[in-house]
């Protein structure tokens, strides 16, 4: 997702406005530092209400990179590495989506194609820790060992201890039972297996969120009243200080 960099010809404005040379840097510096906060607020907002998204980790994957009066620009940007801009990055550019890390694992194994993905029915929910119990069972982790792959011994003792309620296994197409590729359950009271993620083709996202976009109805709406208010900042600094 590319950073949005806050930029403007306020410099320029500035210097009509008959401000002295060495106050130039601070108005520069606060003036961008407080579009950027008002637009990130705008694009916060933006992907809590088309995406209709209640969990507040996604929306505040956005960051503000600060101004300085050597760097007179901020920029906002979610971070490369962050699981958030996986969940965000296909509402901005349309398109596929990125796959999960359980849905890489089986395209390794040749259980779905490359070209398809995983999705819980609708209405249901999947909790990380029953993604983990999902690989492991069906092991697609790597390798063996703490929270990887399943065998015999560690099977045997969950059964022991009662822990072993939920058996997950994986339907390929054209199977016999004639139910549609993906991941189901048996559950214990339960007499038919439970769908718990549908093999699915790949999706193609429309582009819903438009940050340059917001961005810079920000900075056309706001820029004026908000360089006005800098430019008297700097005065009233510099008339309290005498100069």
């Amino acid at each position: 997702m590319p950073k949005v960099v806050m930029r403007s010809n306020i410099k320029q404005v500035i210097k009509e406005l008959g401000a002295f040379e060495r106050d130039i840097p601070f108005i520069l510096k606060e003036t961008a530092n407080d579009i950027a906060f008002e637009a990130i607020k705008k694009i916060k907002a933006e992907v809590q209400g088309k995406l209709h998204i209640t969990k507040k980790q996604i929306p505040n994957a956005w960051r503000v990179r600060k101004a300085t009066k050597s760097r007179p620009y901020a920029e906002l940007y979610v971070d490369d590495w962050s699981w958030q801009k996986r969940v965000l990055e296909h509402h901005y550019y349309g398109g596929d989506r990125q796959r999960k890390g359980i849905e890489k694992a089986m395209i390794h194994l040749g259980l779905i194609d490359k070209d398809e993905i995983l999705t819980p029915p609708p209405d249901v929910k999947i909790r990380p820790s029953t993604y983990v119990k999902i690989m492991s069972q069906l092991k697609l982790f790597s390798k063996a060992g703490f929270m990887a792959n399943e065998t015999k011994r560690s099977r045997a003792r969950k059964k022991r201890q009662g822990k072993d309620k939920v058996r997950y296994f994986f339907v390929r197409k054209g199977n016999r039972q004639g139910l549609h590729p993906g991941v189901y359950a048996r559950m214990d009271g339960v007499h038919h297996p439970v769908c718990i993620l549908r093999v699915a083709s790949r999706p193609h996202y429309k582009k819903r969120l438009d940050a340059e976009k917001i961005v810079s109805k920000v900075i056309e709406r706001r820029i004026k009243s908000t360089l006005t208010a800098n430019v008297e900042k700097a005065w009233a600094f510099r008339r309290a200080k005498g100069w």
